[in-house]
């Protein structure tokens, strides 16, 4: 007995498994409740000490497959303008970009250095892995954006590789533009891509920010 989720394509699965689980299980055996059982912060930028602080990187993949495209050749997607960049997104998707370009408009006629931010944008939908995983990119359903790579931090360039040290230079107006349309920031990651945002309305609820970090658990391995 319990929840039960019946997604697009027919398909049931349990909202909670009840399997316990760590951290490195919660990540590769995902359902949905593990999907919210990081709190996802909006707000001001601060830096990301926590370890495993990195809310969205769980992701139900079923759900992604139903609703988005189980393969590169299902995946509905349209060309769209971002900044006189062509680039390629899921139509699901679209309007949601759509509004988060009318935001960074007004904000850039308000602020110029924002702009170069918004240039070169690093990709948008790409079938593929995440590196080193046997898990599907979110931008294999062209749900994501990385915006100008060589004015963000990923930290998996980071020399040394340890201690892992946040950084960030994406400023809050663009963050704050893609949140309030429901994109999350990789930025708010303790292992950061502050290039990367990408389409998780259902984290953005307010009742999927509970419960608070201090219950988080503490592991050794990053999502």
């Amino acid at each position: 007995a319990g929840w039960a989720m019946r997604l697009p394509d027919g398909a049931v699965y349990p909202f909670d498994d009840r399997r316990p689980k760590t951290l490195e299980e919660k990540i590769e055996a995902t359902d949905m409740e593990d999907t919210f059982f990081l709190p996802y912060r909006l707000g001001p930028i601060v830096p990301v000490s926590a370890l495993n602080d990195s809310s969205g990187r769980t992701r139900f993949d079923p759900l992604f497959r139903a609703t988005y495209g189980a393969s590169k050749k299902r995946v509905e997607i349209v060309r769209f303008t971002f900044f006189g960049q062509h680039v390629m997104v899921h139509r699901k998707v679209l309007e949601g970009f759509k509004r988060v370009v009318a935001r960074l408009e007004t904000a850039v006629k308000k602020d110029a250095s924002l702009s170069p931010f918004l240039k070169n944008v690093g990709g948008t939908f790409n079938w593929r892995k995440i590196s080193d995983t046997g898990r599907q990119s979110a931008h294999s359903y062209g749900v994501s954006i990385d915006l100008n790579v060589a004015r963000s931090h990923y930290w998996e360039w980071q020399r040394p590789k340890q201690p892992l040290v946040w950084k960030n230079r994406m400023p809050q107006a663009i963050v704050d533009a893609f949140e309030a349309e429901g994109f999350i920031w990789g930025g708010r990651w303790d292992h950061y891509d502050t290039m990367h945002f990408e389409y998780r309305p259902e984290l953005l609820d307010a009742s999927c920010r509970e419960p608070p970090l201090s219950s988080m658990p503490n592991e050794s391995k990053p999502l």
